[in-house]
């Protein structure tokens, strides 16, 4: 005799419409909590079958094993355990299925200056910045708190799914993922119609004169500005103006004001005062220092 066929119930079917709806290719258990929670309301207590007020990690355990059991969700194949596929949705390239996975990065360098227009080199990699797992506390807390829109303290255990912190691996979906790791990370602005997140357009800018090595190299990076970077002045100026490097300051300096005659404007004058004398700071930071050099912006210019 044939195993019985496991039905759907009316609560799977609610969280997997939410998810093709706003086509998450990928979901963690923490999100599939939420979708939990907005689910558990008055109105959907009979239609759903709901018997409390409140989700418990019980019924995310349930919903899981039901979602899998019918076909709706799968580990995922290069996440693993912490990550499911959701597999109506089908699938989604490693910019979309990234930020899905771990809410705190944003596409930057040279992947940030493709999206951009900024060039037209097509890096292999996906490349990301985020936050290290040691800087990642305050960052769950903050967003735990106000997804959850309660003070932490006040909610039981077993009515809370903690946000975890998940590592990419080396490869998503067939694409490397290049990660940058910094507890000062920059601006980012969330894509239209998409669940990736961007670098800025000022803060590109200043990602290619902080660490070039990751947009192409120097030489690159000059040829970038020299054609963009006037266009994007206003945008490129603030950014670099709210940056606490003084390296930065000074090879974004050097480039708008000696190299494009574009540094009238007062802040970026101002940015001389982080000029070092006798010092060996040098314009591309992967090569050795240069005798050619700017005298105004005491920098080496080693291109």
């Amino acid at each position: 005799m044939a195993a019985p066929t496991i039905q759907r119930t009316k609560l799977a079917a609610a969280v997997l419409a939410l998810l093709m709806q706003e086509r998450r290719a990928v979901v963690t258990p923490y999100t599939l909590f939420l979708l939990l929670r907005r689910l558990f309301t008055p109105e959907n207590r009979q239609k759903l079958y709901l018997r409390a007020d409140t989700p418990t990690t019980g019924n995310l355990r349930k919903l899981t094993a039901n979602l899998s059991d019918t076909g709706g969700i799968e580990v995922d194949p290069d996440y693993g355990r912490s990550v499911f596929r959701v597999l109506p949705v089908g699938e989604s390239p490693a910019d979309e299925v990234c930020p899905l996975a771990n809410p705190f990065g944003y596409i930057s360098h040279l992947s940030a200056m493709q999206r951009w227009g900024l060039t037209d080199r097509r890096p292999e990699a996906l490349h990301l910045t985020m936050p290290p797992p040691s800087a990642a506390r305050p960052l769950i807390e903050q967003r735990m708190a106000a997804d959850y829109n309660t003070p932490l303290s006040e909610i039981p255990l077993n009515e809370m799914v903690k946000l975890a912190f998940i590592r990419h691996p080396e490869t998503v979906r067939g694409r490397k993922i290049s990660v940058y790791e910094t507890k000062h990370p920059g601006q980012w602005l969330q894509v239209r119609d998409s669940h990736a997140r961007l670098a800025t357009i000022g803060q590109t800018f200043v990602d290619t004169v902080e660490r070039p090595q990751y947009c192409g190299g120097m030489a690159h990076v000059l040829d970038v500005w020299r054609e963009h970077a006037g266009i994007y002045l206003q945008e490129v100026i603030a950014a670099v103006d709210k940056v606490e490097s003084p390296i930065v300051k000074v090879r974004a300096g050097y480039l708008l004001d000696d190299m494009m005659g574009l540094g009238n404007d007062l802040r970026v004058q101002g940015w001389v005062r982080f000029a070092q004398r006798g010092g060996a700071r040098v314009l591309d930071p992967t090569k050795a220092f240069s005798p050619d050099h700017s005298a105004k912006w005491m920098l080496s210019i080693n291109v």
